[in-house]
This record gives structure tokens, C-alpha cells and sequence, in this order.
């Protein structure tokens, strides 16, 4: 297989990685669990396939470097195109994915705050490691009487 071709299917698999936190922004942004889910499974394919064929790239071109085709002169226009395709396709990643990272994170603190009101002063069973806590003799909003 030629390095292009390497390439080519290296930015196929960015763009479907880069479609797929779009959409997980948008799941996240709807709060659709559902959808979230599907995509963190389309995701992990992904960086399979991706993970494989930079594995396949690096032992059909083991010693193949951008600086090396640079001083060789053999970096083509085509091959200039793909890495500049590349490097854009993972900064938009990148991006992405921090942005999804802080929907992530203000979710859960809505939902620790929504369970802070539920349970009011109480302490939960369970902690955030998910080990026995310790109770407080405190009623929640449930618990209590209008």
C-alpha cells in the first residue's frame, strides 16, 4: 500500500471521529443517554481502526518521516495535502473533544448538585469511589413534612 494511501484512510477515520463528538455534543447537550452511548462504541471502533493502520503504516514505511521526505525531496503535493488534512482534522478533534469534556463535567455537577437537594444535609450510602460512607442523622427534601 502507498504512503497516500496510508494517509487517505488515516483522515477517513479522523473524520469519523471528529462526525462522532459532534454528534456526542449534541447528545450531551440534550442529555440523550442514549445516543451517548452509541457513539463512545463508534469512538472506541475508530481508534481501533486507527490504532491498526498506523500499526500496518509503520511497518510497511518503518524509518519514513516528513522531515526525511522533506530533505529527500520526496514529499509529493498529494502527501503535503493529507498531512495538512491530517493536522486539521486532529486539531478539530482536539477541540471537540475538550468542549465535550466540559459538558461532561458541568452535567455531573448538576447532577451532584440536584442529588445534594434531594438528599439535603444527608450523606449518600455511597461515596464518589463508590466505597460505604457514613451517615448523618439530616432529612432530606424528601423527608421532610410541608
Amino acid at each position: 500500500m502507498e504512503l497516500i494511501t496510508f494517509l487517505t484512510q488515516q483522515n477517513q477515520i479522523l473524520q469519523s471521529l471528529l462526525d462522532s463528538l459532534e454528534k456526542e455534543k449534541q447528545a450531551l447537550i440534550q442529555d440523550d443517554i442514549q445516543v451517548i452511548t452509541e457513539v463512545l462504541e463508534d469512538k472506541k471502533q475508530d481508534m481501533n481502526r486507527l490504532e491498526q493502520l498506523e500499526k500496518s503504516r509503520r511497518e510497511a514505511y518503518p524509518d519514513v518521516s516528513l522531515s526525511k521526505l522533506r530533505e529527500s525531496e520526496k514529499l509529493t503535493d498529494d502527501l503535503e495535502a493529507a498531512v495538512r488534512e491530517r493536522k486539521r482534522l486532529a486539531e478539530s478533534i482536539l477541540e471537540l473533544q475538550e468542549t465535550n469534556q466540559m459538558l461532561t463535567k458541568q452535567s455531573l455537577f448538576h447532577t451532584n448538585r440536584l442529588l445534594d437537594i434531594l438528599l439535603g444535609d444527608r450523606k449518600p450510602t455511597y461515596n464518589a469511589s463508590g466505597k460505604v460512607g457514613e451517615q448523618a442523622d439530616r432529612t432530606s427534601i424528601l423527608d421532610q413534612s410541608i
